[in-house]
């Protein structure tokens, strides 16, 4: 299925054990964990979207729900043009959250408009963002994008063939945000990677064994000898989610890459990140778990050179990633089991990375990931 929405973790003020036999106050402690409780998704039907549209608008078009966990978002249709995706947020989430998001979209436009990104929509008294109450006595806020028409990567088959196209485009979207700043950049959530130590209670979701010692020597090599490093590292916002949900391919041109999706993710961090999250999603798609990686690397640094401080972290970069990826869906698949298939849909690609990508000698993926750089920049 098309990733039709951000995929947040759930949100708020629920009190269900994180897993069994840990209390919540033990095993959640730290305030990035909040992220990971319950709030309930806008009470929104088509009936109400297609009246919001209508209202703040002024289109008439036909309201289709999307899968989402968090938010209420409903494809548009319309009888011209490619549509619509109308966003009402979680009460949960900050609207400071979500303008960052409004902003970086603007920005975007502004700066870099052959990027094939959403575009976000005025409403009739010119708002990107407007304040929506809901039928609950919930406050929320609603938000209309252009919808951006094609197959995601991930239906294809054919990630490897574009990986260094992944490349160039993970570059110049990094080039369009650079600069970009905005207040509630910097907010924390679980997936930017430079928390990666901060994972480790979620630990306790997969069954002891010899996957769940290597994802937590991977935690304790990161807090020991990566995070120290982050702070030196050039950072900026970034998309932070360029897996192959969020990118998509024209039909009709099924080895062109057509448009980017999701920016739910976007934070400020280490430029490398967003390097080693793109990489991430390559490093189980061939049986050299290297080349895919290496390709895209290259292509990256032909648009965006790489510090050599970056490259030296890239590795264990692109492994955090791999971690993350499995701890947080493995913990909310056993939280959600309703939402598995969905929640755990990139958990195989990671697990297949840290059998293969992961368990390369550290100085030969380093090796390879340093040439590969400096191929691009030729």
């Amino acid at each position: 299925m098309r990733r039709r929405c951000d995929d947040p973790l759930p949100l708020a003020t629920g009190a269900r054990a994180p897993f069994p036999g840990v209390p919540m106050s033990n095993a959640l402690s730290d305030p990035i964990f909040a992220v990971l409780l319950d709030s309930p998704p806008p009470p929104v039907d088509t009936a109400a979207a297609e009246a919001l549209l209508r209202d703040l608008w002024g289109i008439e078009g036909r309201a289709e729900s999307l899968a989402c966990e968090r938010d209420a978002n409903f494809r548009i249709t319309t009888e011209a043009g490619p549509g619509y995706v109308l966003k009402v947020a979680n009460p949960a989430e900050a609207r400071a959250t979500t303008a960052f998001q409004v902003e970086a979209l603007r920005w975007l436009e502004g700066r870099t408009p052959a990027l094939p990104v959403p575009r976000m929509v005025a409403t009739g008294t010119g708002d990107f963002l407007a304040p929506l109450a809901l039928d609950d006595g919930r406050n929320s806020t609603v938000r209309l994008l252009s919808w951006v028409p094609g197959t995601p990567v991930a239906r294809t088959g054919g990630a490897g063939r574009l990986a260094a196209q992944i490349g160039t485009l993970a570059a110049q979207l990094g080039a369009g945000l650079a600069g970009f700043r905005h207040p509630a950049s910097g907010h924390e959530i679980l997936w930017d990677i430079r928390h990666l130590p901060r994972l480790m209670p979620l630990l306790a979701s997969l069954p002891a064994g010899a996957l769940r010692d290597q994802l937590q020597a991977e935690i304790d090599h990161f807090a020991a000898a990566v995070a120290p490093r982050l702070p030196a590292l050039r950072w900026q916002v970034v998309h932070n989610d360029l897996n192959h949900h969020n990118i998509v391919i024209d039909p009709q041109a099924p080895e062109r890459i057509a448009g980017v999706l999701d920016f739910g993710d976007m934070v400020r961090t280490p430029r490398a990140v967003d390097v080693a999250v793109a990489a991430s999603y390559l490093t189980h798609l061939e049986e050299d778990p290297l080349a895919p990686v290496a390709r895209m690397v290259a292509a990256y640094a032909a648009v965006t050179p790489l510090d050599a401080a970056e490259v030296e972290l890239l590795r264990d970069l692109i492994v955090a990633r791999l971690v993350a990826s499995i701890t947080i869906t493995e913990w909310r698949a056993a939280r959600y089991p309703e939402n598995a298939e969905y929640i755990l849909r990139n958990n195989r690609g990671a697990r297949a990375g840290m059998a293969g990508f992961a368990a390369l000698p550290r100085e030969v993926v380093t090796a390879a990931l340093r040439a590969a750089a400096e191929e691009g920049v030729r």
